[in-house]
């Protein structure tokens, strides 16, 4: 029985600007079934499913009482109305992370509807390890505080119960196979809280929602990172005949995040400063901390990095250090960049190592396209480590379709080095671009890229000029031509240099080792300054290409290296006032 919802990711109603988002309406009718936006500082949706009857949902959102709503239904099949907050299918934030969660509700309501509820609702996603056999990686989840007489748990599995706020739930799963879903249709877990008695249904009061995460998990519900809680949420069902009816008053939907789910203790938020350059542990790990209590904190830097101290609520250069938990504590480990280029790759999935990296949501990348990418046409398969992207009706805006990735931090000050391959049927030139993923959309940098029909290396290098942005996007738009494109070896580093040319093609490497030689081919003739340094920052060569010591032969430098022992390198490359670096490995 449930709630067939088709997420989009992008929205396919946005309130333009806040200034007229306040008491906004949405309406799903004559086969339009769903609106989403913002207001407020809350995500809202109206879903009808297949646009059958009428539903009218506005919006109240106020600074006193949160993401309030009003909703009237009739002649639907399975309507739905909520508020709260959307991280999205590249969230980053889990039930273990994000602090703990409360909301309070006030709601007046009105239906003779069989299946109807009143409930915390929203959508998460196993870890890896604990997807359930046959199952996809989404769980759909519902804390009922009132509902009809239908109860939905009928033939589920239990899990145990708990008191909360003072009501007694059963915790249930239950199945749901080849239903609509975050990524269109799959298999997938419900979880549910449901009051044991209908006596303890309620209307108004204060939901823990964290708590009910925190029951779930020690009684084998796993959940890791959230999609999104919608505080609030009215739902309707009366099947296929169209004959449901109702209203409800969100009076009040007053959702905070943040914080430990104890009260008598704190929270210890810890992070890391550029993102991707290292990571921090906490031992003991926990999701709060008992007053006075001692955690240590240990940074280590990714390779090529160095660890070069601690900043928030903890101070020096040491690792690892201590702190004590006498209030709610947020501390980054910061981390520098030693030379060349980077070696963790900040875009996911770059090498496309299966077709299940590119989906409509809960996925690495996305295809957009369709009616919120301007109706644009475009298929996506990939192969052998290739993403082809075949676009056969391009959008109404020159980035339609596009090839995109949210959820990429990016920090303030930083230079990057974006770097892939690609070839398309047809010459034809595509776009590659790194901007705000929520309105107003501001853009961080962009480069156009000419493609031919042999596969080439491009390259990109730029600084990250604005505020540090932790939700990104990045994206190939692809909306300047027709045809198929080929792309992969998709990389975004860390680099603490420029390109020799930010955006040529390169169609073979500039550096290379052979056999402990170290050759270097020089560009357009000109003469090179080559230094090599190790992990820590050493230099452990430096030569120029003029001089005797070096073998030339037709642009081709090669100096051997007999000091270096094996391991890992960066080469700089220097030539007329640019540079070009470069990761290798002398055997």
């Amino acid at each position: 029985m449930s709630i067939k919802k088709v997420f989009a990711a992008a929205l396919a109603c946005m309130a333009v600007g806040s200034s007229t988002a306040w008491s906004q309406t949405y309406t799903c009718s004559g086969g339009k079934s769903q609106q989403m936006g913002s207001a407020g500082g809350y995500d809202y949706e109206l879903w009808s499913q297949d646009g059958v009857g009428n539903a009218t949902m506005t919006l109240n959102p106020s600074d006193a009482n949160g993401g309030g709503f009003s909703v009237q239904w009739s002649g639907t099949v399975n309507m739905l109305a909520r508020s709260g907050k959307r991280w999205g299918s590249n969230s980053t934030v889990t039930v273990q992370n994000v602090g703990n969660i409360t909301a309070e509700f006030e709601v007046e309501w009105s239906s003779t509807d069989n299946v109807k509820y009143v409930s915390v609702y929203g959508w998460g996603y196993y870890d890896k390890q604990d997807i359930p056999s046959g199952f996809s990686n989404e769980i759909e989840y519902y804390i009922i505080q009132d509902r009809g007489s239908y109860n939905p748990t009928q033939g589920g599995q239990r899990f145990g119960s708990a008191t909360i706020d003072g009501i007694e739930y059963d915790f249930f799963t239950t199945d749901r196979r080849n239903q609509p879903s975050l990524s269109g249709t799959s298999t997938f877990k419900q979880y549910w809280s449901i009051p044991k008695s209908t006596s303890q249904h309620r209307t108004k009061g204060t939901i823990s929602i964290s708590k009910h995460f925190e029951a779930w998990a020690k009684a084998g519900m796993k959940m890791g990172k959230l999609y999104e809680v919608a505080s609030m949420k009215i739902e309707s069902y009366t099947g296929q005949g169209g004959n449901a009816k109702g209203s409800a008053t969100v009076k009040k939907n007053l959702l905070k995040i943040g914080g430990p789910v104890n009260p008598d203790e704190y929270s210890l938020t810890t992070s890391v400063s550029p993102a991707g350059a290292g990571t921090v542990t906490k031992s003991p790990s926990n999701t709060s901390y008992a007053k006075d209590a001692s955690v240590q904190l240990t940074a280590t830097p990714a390779t090529g990095y160095k660890f070069v101290g601690w900043s928030g609520d903890a101070t020096g250069t040491t690792s690892p250090t201590s702190v004590t938990m006498s209030k709610n504590l947020t501390v980054t480990a910061k981390f520098e960049l030693m030379s060349g280029d980077g070696t963790t790759n900040l875009l996911k999935d770059g090498d496309f190592s299966s077709s299940s990296v590119i989906a409509d949501d809960g996925a690495s990348w996305k295809l957009g396209q369709g009616t919120n990418w301007g109706s644009s046409v475009a298929t996506s398969s990939v192969a052998g480590g290739t993403a082809s992207i075949n676009v056969t009706t391009i959008g109404t805006e020159a980035y339609q379709p596009q090839l995109v990735q949210y959820g990429l931090a990016l920090d303030s000050s930083m230079k990057y080095k974006l770097t892939f391959k690609a070839k398309a049927d047809v010459a034809r030139k595509i776009e590659a671009s790194f901007q705000q993923s929520v309105d107003p959309w501001g853009g961080y940098a962009s480069k156009e890229f000419d493609l031919t029909t042999t596969e080439q290396t491009y390259e990109y290098v730029f600084e990250m000029t604005k505020a540090s942005d932790p939700e990104s996007q990045f994206a190939f738009n692809l909306g300047q031509a027709t045809g198929n494109v080929s792309i992969s070896d998709v990389k975004l580093v860390h680099t603490t240099t420029s390109s020799i040319s930010a955006s040529r093609g390169i169609s073979a490497p500039l550096i290379s080792v052979v056999g402990g030689t170290l050759n270097v081919s020089s560009v357009a003739g000109s003469k090179l300054q080559v230094t090599v340094v190790d992990v820590h920052g050493k230099v452990k060569a430096d030569f120029n290409t003029a001089g005797t010591a070096v073998n030339a032969k037709n642009g081709q430098y090669s100096v051997p290296l007999p000091k270096v022992k094996a391991g890992i390198y960066f080469v700089k490359v220097q030539s007329a006032g640019q540079s070009y670096a470069s990761k290798i490995l002398v055997h």
